[in-house]
Formats: structure tokens, C-alpha cells, sequence
């Protein structure tokens, strides 16, 4: 499957209820999914800030809580599995039968902000950035010098998103999207986007605050904001 962004390379970004549509419309089940795992992580965060004095504590057991609740929800879903033994701790995956598929990845601080431009915090592994090129299969992707890796990429043809997931340094609050890359190049930097479905912010008394611009956007309208490049 193939997805081409629309003309004049601007990225449709989708907010408020036409987000909740059109998660629910390609991945075939609720956001409330990622809100609800999210909200779990939330609060083992802030327990484990309570317990260790590392600074990654809070962090690394979030990352961990929220992917693994995902995997536990999304594992009972009919034609997906999340449980691979290709998708170690550092590249965990959920996955449907027909090839599309979602990666769990860090943003920045404009992970969920309509007019900023996400980024995933960490570098992208080999596999995921040759995943992301084989995306688009009109463009012919370069070919990295990792045979075996490119093979195994080759093997699962598929359309890789991106769920992007930004925690507030008090741990309250999660800022969520799943967007779909335009491109990424060989060292791991996204290029742009195609589509942004953003899930706003998740608050951990289970409040979903409003998508975020510069200021509070509160409508239902799908967002259009030129595409980083």
C-alpha cells in the first residue's frame, strides 16, 4: 500500500474528533487505546519518580508501561500482533496482517502541537528508517549497505507510522499523535509529514485536553500546515 501526500506538499493534519475518524478508520480500532495506556504509564512515572532518584527512571519506565500496554490491547485485536520476536526493546512494533503497522518513538516538544514540527527524539534505527523508505513504493529507496536488514525490511512490505508520544517533566500530562511520514533519510531524519492524526494531550486524572497550536485550537476542522523540509 502506498500513500502520496497531496499537493503542493502540504501535510493534512487531522484534530478533535476527525482525529479520533481517521485513527479509527485506517488502524481499524479506538485511540482511546494509546489514551488509556498512556494514562497507565502516566501514573507508574510518577511512582517511580517517588522511588529512584535517577533522572531516566520516570522516563524509561513510561516508555516501557506505554508500549507494553498497547501491545497487551492491540494483541487481542483481530489481525494484528504486536508480539514478534523481530521487535526487540529498542524497536518495538504493532502490526496487521495487510502491512500496516505502527512504531513506538519519542518526540519532541511539537509532538501533538498543530503548528509545530515533530521529530522523533532518538535516532531511528537502520530497520525503521528502511521500513519508512519503503513506504512509498512509486519512489525507488536508496538502498542502505545493510543486505541482510534490507532484505528483512523487503520481506514485510507494509505502511510504517510513527506514534510519537511527548511527556510533560512533571509526568501529568502526554501529548500523542500518529503520524505518517513523507520521507526519511539515510541518517534517520524525517523529512516531512504526510498526515498527522493528533490525539491532543492526556492528562493522568484521564482528562483529554485539547489539541495544542500556538494557542488552543477547540475546533472539529482538519488542519493544513506546510510540511518541514
Amino acid at each position: 500500500m502506498s500513500i502520496q501526500p497531496d499537493f503542493s506538499d502540504n501535510v493534512r493534519i487531522f484534530t478533535n474528533k476527525l482525529a479520533e475518524r481517521e485513527f479509527s478508520r485506517i488502524f481499524g480500532f479506538s485511540a482511546d487505546v494509546l489514551r488509556n495506556a498512556a494514562i497507565a504509564a502516566l501514573r507508574e512515572a510518577r511512582e517511580t519518580s517517588d522511588l529512584h532518584s535517577q533522572l531516566s527512571a520516570p522516563g524509561a519506565r513510561f516508555y516501557h508501561r506505554f508500549v507494553e500496554a498497547v501491545r497487551e490491547e492491540v494483541d487481542m485485536l483481530d489481525g494484528w500482533s504486536a508480539n514478534r520476536e523481530a521487535d526487540n526493546k529498542t524497536s518495538p512494533r504493532a502490526r496487521r496482517t495487510d502491512g500496516l503497522a505502527f512504531a513506538f518513538k519519542q518526540g519532541n516538544a511539537s509532538t501533538g502541537v498543530i503548528e509545530g514540527v515533530p521529530q522523533p527524539k532518538n535516532k531511528l534505527g537502520v530497520v525503521t528508517v528502511l521500513e519508512l523508505q519503503n513506504n512509498n513504493a512509486a519512489e525507488e529507496p536508496e538502498q542502505l549497505s545493510f543486505d541482510e536488514l534490507s532484505a528483512e525490511a523487503e520481506a514485510r512490505p507494509q505502511t510504517l507510522w510513527l506514534l510519537l508520544f511527548h511527556r510533560d517533566v512533571d509526568d501529568r500530562h502526554v501529548s500523542l499523535e500518529v503520524s505518517l511520514p513523507i520521507g526519511v533519510t539515510d541518517d534517520g531524519k524525517i523529512l516531512g509529514w504526510d498526515k498527522r492524526i493528533v490525539l491532543g494531550e492526556t492528562g493522568i486524572d484521564s482528562r483529554i485536553v485539547e489539541v495544542r497550536d500556538d494557542g488552543r485550537n477547540e475546533g472539529d476542522d482538519t488542519a493544513v500546515a506546510i510540511s518541514a523540509r
